[in-house]
């Protein structure tokens, strides 16, 4: 579980766009990421061709179909059925990977053109860390722990040197920062052997969920992603499904479209005991499935009709997730 959650927040990664600071960027990466936001991961694709030829040395452009690529592989390989949603593949390989690694280095080698240049140093490290922490996403959905411990450690140096460079990237840098004390700090006795092994830095529990709801409520770029992060872990690690349920929910109606989400503001309902709360939002799952591509609806539409169902008929669910 750990180095998949440590990894595991940039589900959708994506702007809430600032006009000011480090992090403005043009205005024309906004719909592209809107269309991952909403699970439209083949129309992403062709916005970010289109990107890369006009914004060629922008990270962004790379990054927005590295995490097109993501959100097809895993509605392709993750595991996904009508009682949970987990951040574990079922297959270790998908059609789509050499697509995906090319995407994220492609990402890096625009990062690392922006990081020699003292000017855009800080955002170089930022986007950096980013598109680390994407790649390390996929590692970690395979349970690969050796590769996404090794990309967490240097997803947390990228993000400690971009804040070190420009205090104003804290906000969002808080993110990776915030997921990796929380994980860091909850690991497994085998996981912390293997963090020790790699010389990776230990965490701190209770700092990491401060640094989350930060980046939550003061990210330019990453809020979304941060409260996604939250929901997550309020829900399946700390127990408060209350107030997961009421950070998913809030997302899903800002994505109505985003399958993925609907089910887990429905499995969270669910697990506060309110039934037909959950029958809705499964229902709502199904309902958005039907606009994703053909992957993601055939998957993600069988899950949320298993789901409808099995919460109609009473019965409950084996567990929380991973």
């Amino acid at each position: 579980m750990a180095w998949r959650a440590i990894l595991g927040v940039l589900l959708v990664v994506g702007p809430c766009l600032a006009g000011d600071g480090p992090l403005e960027i043009p205005p024309r990466f906004s719909p592209a990421w809107e269309q991952v936001y909403q699970g439209q991961y083949l129309q992403a694709l062709a916005a970010s061709q289109a990107l890369q030829k006009d914004f060629p040395n922008h990270p962004q452009a790379y990054l927005i179909a590295a995490q097109a690529y993501w959100g097809l592989i895993y509605c392709e390989t993750g595991h996904i059925n009508a009682q949970h949603v987990w951040s574990v593949a079922d297959r270790k390989t998908s059609r789509l990977d050499k697509e995906f690694f090319r995407a994220v280095d492609e990402a890096l080698e625009a990062s690392r053109r922006m990081r020699a240049n003292p000017q855009t140093a800080a955002l170089g490290a930022f986007y950096a860390g980013l598109a680390r922490g994407v790649r390390g996403r996929l590692y970690a959905l395979r349970q690969q722990s050796l590769r996404s411990a090794s990309e967490a450690k240097q997803l947390r140096a990228d993000l400690s040197e971009a804040i070190a460079k420009d205090p104003r990237l804290t906000p969002d840098a808080y993110l990776g920062l915030g997921a990796y004390n929380y994980y860091a700090d909850v690991l497994s006795p085998l996981l912390k052997i293997i963090r020790v092994f790699l010389g990776i830095p230990g965490g701190d529990r209770q700092k990491g969920l401060e640094q989350l709801r930060t980046a939550s409520e003061l990210a330019a770029l990453v809020a979304l992603e941060a409260k996604f992060e939250l929901a997550r872990i309020y829900g399946i690690r700390e127990g408060r499904h209350a107030e997961s349920f009421r950070l998913f929910a809030e997302l899903s109606e800002r994505y109505p479209e985003n399958a993925i989400v609907a089910l887990s503001t429905a499995y969270q309902a669910e697990a506060t005991g309110k039934r037909t709360v959950a029958i809705e939002w499964a229902q709502k799952a199904g309902e958005a499935a039907a606009h994703m591509d053909a992957v993601c609806r055939e998957r993600l539409g069988e899950a949320a009709k298993g789901a409808f169902e099995r919460l109609r008929a009473g019965g409950g669910r084996e567990g929380a997730g991973k």
